[in-house]
Formats: structure tokens, sequence, C-alpha cells
């Protein structure tokens, strides 16, 4: 049976180097993918990712093992990027972003792209919580009581955060594509 977040972060307060090794193993990737979504930038991003699993490392033996693990690492990677986008003040640069393609057809990668490229841009165009509600929601896959946590929000203010997030996204796919908007609002496809 493979061990928990909480299980391993249990070890680590003890001083396990190998659970901590696993720990970070498992969430590096998504946590650098946070970060960078937040951040727009990959160097960034790592160094984030550095000082998150620095401070998970050292600040482990104060975990309270009644919460996340998960959620406690996020929340430490969400502080990190804030603390970062104070200090350059909030722009998040997704011009020339890379997206995985699963190589279909020239045409359908094209569109896939472009798809995907419209999503970015009209997330990254939402006010701060939005974005991370959405990042950790929807692109992410975590649950609702998990982004609550890391956001320290309840579940019924990121719920109404999501909603009002969904809404501002049709506002600005609405913008971004009046026509093809206007054709399924209609029926028309």
């Amino acid at each position: 049976m493979a061990e928990s977040d909480n299980d391993l972060l249990s070890l680590v307060a003890n001083g396990d180097r190998a659970a901590f090794d696993r720990l970070v193993y498992r969430h590096r990737g998504p946590a650098s993918a946070f970060a960078y979504r937040m951040l727009g930038n990959r160097s960034d991003a790592d160094e984030i990712l550095q000082e998150c699993f620095a401070r998970v490392w050292s600040n482990a033996p104060r975990w309270n093992p009644d919460g996340s693990a998960k959620s406690w690492i996020y929340r430490i990677v969400h502080n990190l990027c804030i603390d970062r986008l104070r200090a350059r003040r909030p722009t998040v640069d997704i011009e020339g972003r890379e997206f995985e393609d699963t190589k279909p057809n020239p045409e359908q990668q094209l569109a896939r792209k472009r798809a995907e490229t419209g999503i970015h841009d009209a997330v990254a165009r939402l006010p701060e919580r939005q974005r991370i509600a959405v990042s950790l929601f929807h692109l992410k896959d975590m649950t609702a009581d998990e982004v609550a946590n890391t956001m320290e929000i309840s579940v019924d203010a990121l719920e109404s955060l999501l909603r009002r997030a969904r809404a501002k996204l049709k506002e600005i796919v609405r913008e971004q594509q009046p026509d093809a908007y206007a054709r399924t609002a209609v029926g028309e496809h």
C-alpha cells in the first residue's frame, strides 16, 4: 500500500530523509506547475519550489497532522508566489507558452494550441484570487476542501469565488471570440 502524503510528512517531521525525497518526488511536478501558473516565469517557479521544499523540511515538525499535507505544501507554494508577485507587482506573461500535444495531426495540433492559449489567456486575465482558485480546482484537480484550505477560506467562499471566476471567464471569451460565442448562443455550429 502506498504511503499517504500525511504519512510521509509525519516521517519527515521525525527527520526521515527518504520520506522527504518521496514527498518531493510526488509533488515537485504539480507544485512547480502551480507556481509557474501563478508567476508565469519558469526561473521564478523553480526558485519557489526549492524554497517550498526547504520550508517543508524545516517546518515539518510544526505541521498539524490533522490537516492535509498536500494542502499545506500548496499553501507554502501559494504564499511564496504571493510574496514574489508583491515584490515585482503582478504581471503574468504567458506569451510563448508551450503546451503538450498528442500529435494527432497538424490542424488538430494548431486548433488545440489556440484553444489552450485562449483558455490560459482568459485565466491569466482573472483577478488574482479567482485565478488561483481556478488553477487549483480545475487545473490541478484539487478538491474544494483542499483548495479552500490552501487559500485559507471557507468552502462556501471558494464556491462563490469559482462562480464569479466562471462568469468572468464567459465575459472574457465573449470579448475574445464574439462571433463564435454568438453562433453557439443561437445554436449554430
